[in-house]
């Protein structure tokens, strides 16, 4: 059966759409144009099929929101009905965002009435369907709230269940100096590299598996140095001061030894001495670590890696397809220690194929002795372009309530760890609609982290598949800059890649996305 959703007022589809699909997971979710005329028994009828309808419309006077929400099924009877108003204090009258989010939350909690009374479903995170949940909390800080107000308003306006609400406002107050931080000079890097050795089986990210690359990699990296040198340059004559350095992937030690050495070496060229807070390299495989490359990371002055097991069981590792062991990854955080790193994440992924509690008990256990200063703890998501996607028939997803009891044990574990939760966020198709979240040691949260996620910084991405992002202090938004995302296509439209950030830079001046 389809769901049908239509926004009589027009605006909000998508959240409305968002939010539906977690009632309704696997079931296809369709927006409509226009509602079934009176007497057309097909209800929401868009292709021949018959299917439940949800309309939804609202009002926004000067003073007052009204939302209406009816679920009809398909003969067209309505079967569930709600109605909400929210009246606007004069904070909110003055400012457009605040009131197109007032618009939204009481739209969404109209949709949620209806959709629960209709399921019987009160999902964890209430309306709350974005990627960011914690910019809420951060607007309701920011109005100067109380953290107990604050989770008054996140279990009784968003429905968040109790540990969620807890959760969100504990990662808040972690991060909130550093958000803060941010000021309109300082910025932070993001340097892409889109090579791995293998691809595992639910990677979704712009990567090329390097068998078979040719000198396809050396060429990336001569365009790579040239988009950091024209664009980074400028930068920095403008007297923008940079804050954090994230070289990501892909994996950027499957380069070879020459390779990352070129790449390093060009990034210390451009600042020239200057001092940057934090400066991560990713390492996700441990296979592509040795002693000399470690050393070389050191002497470039990075001050943070991450080595990513994902799972501390043999048989998983093989069944998503990387090639590391286990005690691969025990002795290159154990060499990364030797070399002096003491800022080390480690990632874990809650929910792969084939796994259950006892499998997520022993991959903790064997986390807990390496006593990492970061640990992510993702929860599978299952993305169009992943090999997952293609294949579940051959991988069955992980049940919601085994997941849910996978990140109690994580939960457990972190907590007798020490770390506390710094950064947060979620994705569509995750597994049991959870979310992934980023612990911590004291004074170890990683700053790029949470300044991509916050949004309150301007983000400057390099290589293919990055994707640059300009905040406006004055409007509280970011625009987004992509680079395109074939390595090949990129490096023949360099030229056009940094034209695109030029833009930016001399005259600060686009298109406003807000993603509220």
């Amino acid at each position: 059966m389809n769901v049908y959703i239509h926004v009589a007022s027009g605006g909000f589809e998508h959240e409305v759409w968002e939010l539906t699909r977690v009632f309704f997971p696997g079931w296809p979710v369709k927006v409509l144009d226009d509602v079934p005329a009176e007497g057309d028994n097909s209800g929401g009828k868009a292709d021949g099929h018959k299917g439940l309808l949800i309309v939804v419309e609202y009002t926004c006077s000067d003073f007052e929101v009204v939302a209406k929400s009816y679920l009809k099924d398909g003969s067209g009877k309505v079967l569930f009905g709600s109605q909400r108003s929210q009246k606007l204090d004069e904070s909110t009258r003055r400012s457009y965002l605040k009131q197109k989010r007032e618009i939204k939350k009481v739209l969404c909690q109209c949709v949620y009435d209806v959709l629960s009374e209709f399921t019987g479903k009160h999902p964890h995170w209430g309306i709350l369907t974005g990627v960011r949940p914690l910019k809420v909390v951060h607007h309701l800080m920011d109005d100067g709230l109380s953290d107990e107000e604050v989770l008054g308003v996140l279990k009784s306006e968003y429905y968040v269940r109790d540990d969620k609400a807890s959760l969100l406002v504990e990662t808040a107050k972690n991060q909130r100096d550093v958000i803060k931080s941010a000021s309109a000079d300082t910025v932070s890097l993001y340097i892409h590299i889109p090579f791995c050795t293998t691809r595992c089986l639910y990677c979704s990210f712009p990567s090329v598996v390097m068998d078979g690359c040719g000198g396809m990699v050396d060429a990336y990296i001569d365009s790579l140095v040239a988009e950091l040198e024209r664009v980074v340059s400028v930068l920095l004559q403008k007297g923008v001061v940079i804050q954090s350095l994230y070289m990501g992937g892909g994996t950027p030690t499957a380069l070879a030894y020459p390779q990352l050495e070129r790449l390093l070496s060009a990034v210390d060229l451009l600042l020239d001495g200057r001092h940057i807070d934090e400066y991560t390299v990713e390492c996700g495989r441990p296979d592509t670590l040795d002693l000399d490359k470690l050393s070389l990371l050191k002497a470039f002055g990075v001050n943070r890696i991450s080595i990513n097991p994902q799972t501390m069981n043999q048989e998983t590792l093989v069944r998503i397809g990387r090639r590391h062991t286990v005690e691969q990854v025990i002795s290159r955080f154990h060499m990364a220690r030797y070399i002096g790193f003491d800022c080390i994440n480690m990632d874990v992924i809650v929910g792969l194929p084939g796994e259950g509690v006892p499998h997520m008990e022993k991959t903790m256990e064997a986390i807990a002795a390496l006593q990492p200063d970061n640990l992510t703890v993702h929860t599978l998501a299952v993305k169009r372009a992943s090999r997952l996607k293609e294949s579940l028939d051959k991988y069955p997803l992980t049940s919601d309530d085994t997941a849910e009891k996978m990140l109690e044990v994580c939960q457990r574990w972190v907590k007798e760890m020490g770390l506390v939760p710094y950064y947060l966020y979620r994705q569509k198709y995750m597994v049991g609609n959870l979310e992934n979240v980023g612990y911590t040691k004291p004074g170890k949260a990683c700053i790029y982290n949470i300044q991509m996620m916050g949004e309150k910084q301007t983000i400057w991405a390099f290589g293919a598949g990055a994707v640059s992002k300009v905040y406006f202090a004055e409007n509280d938004c970011i625009q987004r800059v992509p680079n395109v995302k074939d390595v090949k296509e990129y490096m023949e439209r360099l030229d056009e890649m940094v034209q695109r950030k030029m833009r930016f830079i001399d005259d600060c001046k686009g298109g406003i996305e807000n993603d509220l």
